[in-house]
């Protein structure tokens, strides 16, 4: 049957028909028996075999697979952190260029700022140096034109006797209109506010108060961008109104308002200089109150009196205009005493020319030194030097920096003595006594002349110890307050029970070995030694004398 069957072509529908004739054939033959036919298929070995290696190749594929994808993971991160790397680097050269940016321009404003402040002291000095009322606000004129830069200006000044503001010098303005700023000092104004308050206002913090917001721009005087008072402790002089700067400018920032701030003490204390000619505006507007003989006279004998002025004390103020009050205060500071010994044997074979011409030299580089270590010459008592340490500048330890500066002036000497051997000079020694604690500081003199300077037990005590040098054969002596100053360890010799001429109990006193410096102690024998070119000394309680050709001797009489 089944050759019968498959003995014509084989089509698709036979193999259908003969395979479910055989399903059915099974079937009835599988109903038919009494027990069920068992389908028995053998196991083969060779199907487990292909199922491993399936399932061992999957494995493999996914170990493949995580590998690929944990490398570009890898690889990504890489790139980010190389990314974040750059860009912080970039971040980091921007930040640090505008840095410098910023730094430079700074510097350079600082700089602008220094060059203007000492254009401003050769000014400020005329100013002092200036008797005539003439030649006083024509330097006042130059000096708000110049230096502060104003192209619109009035310079008004107070008549004490009609207590009125009126404008004496202008710039930028009418002259047909000037009468019309006639103002009593009583009208309320910006410019009236500053002259009572003592106070320099300024339109951009004046627009933002309550109460001088409605004083701005009021009749007869508007558009005030800076208002400057001309005061000299408790008197006023009047009112400088800036309408306009020469550049544009509307703004003031800090530096521009420290240095205008400046302006007030300046100006008011060279009107002050000034009081005999300033009085009322017929005064002022008049004939010369004095004649040019008696100006003449008192320009000369101020230039004289000028040169013992501090000129210290003048750039100080500048910096700090409310140290102007020199009715006297107390101040803790360091006291230098510095004295020629040898002097007679020094000036015996000199003329009195040459005498002071060395003497200005030597004063001159002794003056270098005290301001190298923030010092004020106090004033030159014949050859003798006092310095002060402490008073007009805040020094946190006054007395360090006096020692400092006595080590440095010997170390000066010694070169000041080579440089006059070179010229056939001898030279002489100096004797330096240092004294430390509270002094009294102010505005010392009579109504004619006055000067700044400092008294008191302290002052006094430093004296004593430049001169008890000569007794003890010592070079640099200082009291225990000026000591308990220095840093520990520095080479002294301690000296106790001394009697001082004017104290009553006796004291202990050092004398200075060693040169103070910051951070760390230098001996100055060394140096010493070698610029002499001297053999060593024995140590003792007194230096010994040697010869002056060969260096440092002890200090001998006048």
């Amino acid at each position: 049957m089944l050759r019968a069957l498959f003995a014509g072509p084989v089509s698709r529908s036979g193999i259908w028909v003969f395979c479910c004739a055989a399903i059915i054939t099974l079937s009835a033959g599988i109903a038919a028996a009494e027990e069920p036919v068992a389908i028995t298929i053998e196991p083969s070995p060779f199907a487990w075999s292909v199922v491993a290696a399936l399932v061992l190749i999957i494995i493999i594929l996914l170990g493949i697979l995580l590998g690929v994808v944990n490398k570009a993971i890898g690889k990504e991160v890489t790139i980010k952190a190389s990314i974040k790397k750059a860009a912080e680097d970039s971040y980091s050269r921007k930040i640090r260029n505008e840095y410098q940016a910023k730094q430079a321009l700074l510097d350079k404003k600082i700089e602008q700022v220094r060059q203007r402040f000492s254009m401003v002291m050769m000014r400020v000095k005329n100013l002092l140096d200036t008797l005539d009322p003439d030649g006083l606000f024509k330097a006042i004129s130059s000096l708000i034109e110049t230096d502060v830069g104003a192209s619109r200006y009035i310079v008004f000044l107070v008549d004490p006797v009609k207590n009125e503001l009126y404008p004496f010098r202008w710039q930028g303005y009418p002259d047909s209109s000037i009468a019309t700023f006639l103002m009593s000092v009583d009208h309320a104004h910006v410019i009236t506010y500053a002259l009572k308050r003592k106070q320099t206002i300024y339109r951009g913090g004046a627009a933002s108060d309550i109460e001088l917001r409605k004083l701005l721009d009021r009749e007869p005087v508007s558009n005030t961008l800076v208002a400057i008072p001309l005061i000299s402790q408790n008197k006023n002089y009047g009112v400088v109104h800036i309408a306009s700067f020469a550049d544009g400018h509307t703004e003031i920032d800090d530096s521009e308002t420290r240095f205008l701030s400046a302006l007030p003490t300046f100006i008011g204390g060279a009107l002050a200089n000034a009081d005999i000619f300033v009085q009322t505006r017929e005064e002022l507007t008049s004939a010369k109150l004095v004649s040019e003989q008696e100006i003449a006279e008192k320009r000369r004998l101020q230039e004289i009196f000028s040169r013992y002025t501090s000129a210290e004390l003048i750039e100080n103020l500048l910096k700090n205009p409310e140290k102007i009050d020199l009715g006297g205060v107390n101040r803790n500071a360091a006291i230098l005493f510095s004295d020629i010994a040898g002097f007679t044997a020094f000036s015996s074979h000199l003329s009195p020319k040459d005498v002071v011409a060395l003497m200005n030299e030597y004063l001159s580089r002794m003056t270098e030194v005290v301001l190298d270590y923030q010092g004020e010459i106090d004033k030159f008592i014949g050859d003798a030097i006092m310095a002060r340490f402490g008073v007009l500048s805040d020094l946190p330890y006054p007395a360090k920096n006096a020692v400092e500066a006595a080590c440095a002036m010997l170390e000066e000497l010694e070169r000041l003595r080579f440089d006059w051997a070179a010229r056939g000079l001898e030279c002489f020694n100096i004797r330096v006594g240092i004294a430390s604690g509270e002094v009294l500081a102010g505005n010392i003199g009579s109504s004619r002349r006055q000067e700044f300077t400092v008294m008191g037990s302290t002052v006094n005590l430093a004296s004593r110890l430049e001169a008890l040098n000569k007794e003890l054969g010592t070079r640099i002596l200082v009291d225990e307050n000026t000591f308990a100053q220095l840093p520990r360890g520095i080479k002294h010799n301690r000296r106790e029970n001394v009697k001082i001429r004017g104290l009553d109990t006796p004291i202990t006193i050092y004398e200075i070995l060693e040169h103070v410096k910051t951070g760390k102690i230098v001996s100055i024998q060394p140096k010493l030694d070698q610029m002499a070119n001297r053999n060593a000394q024995p140590e003792g309680d007194v230096i010994q004398p040697v010869k002056p050709a060969t260096g440092i001797i002890k200090p001998d009489s006048h």
